[in-house]
């Protein structure tokens, strides 16, 4: 082999490493593009996270504020309301006669 036969070799490869780098460069930019995107999605799905958190917590407080009643509470207020309604019923009654 000549060193003309090298030299043309060489520069083929060199060439052919310029041709890679440049589209590894267009890869790597994509990929920058790409992952400023998924970091930007990432921010506004962590502000949704922690604003979710916020007003779950504040439900929680409010929630933990109310008094749980039971059936057997309910069943016997709603009992005196129909009894007190009978009677308010009763006195209409006897007002108007």
């Amino acid at each position: 082999m000549d060193w003309q036969e090298t030299i043309t070799r060489i520069e083929e490869k060199i060439t052919t490493l310029g041709e890679s780098k440049v589209e590894l460069e267009r890869k790597l930019n994509r990929a920058k593009a790409e992952n400023d995107s998924l970091f930007r999605i990432n921010k506004e799905l962590q502000a949704r996270v922690d604003e979710l958190k916020e007003k779950n917590k504040e439900l929680q407080e409010t929630t933990s504020l109310q008094v749980p009643v039971n059936q057997e509470f309910r069943e016997d207020t709603r009992q005196r309301i129909n009894e007190l309604v009978k009677e308010i019923d009763e006195c209409i009654e006897l007002i108007n006669k």
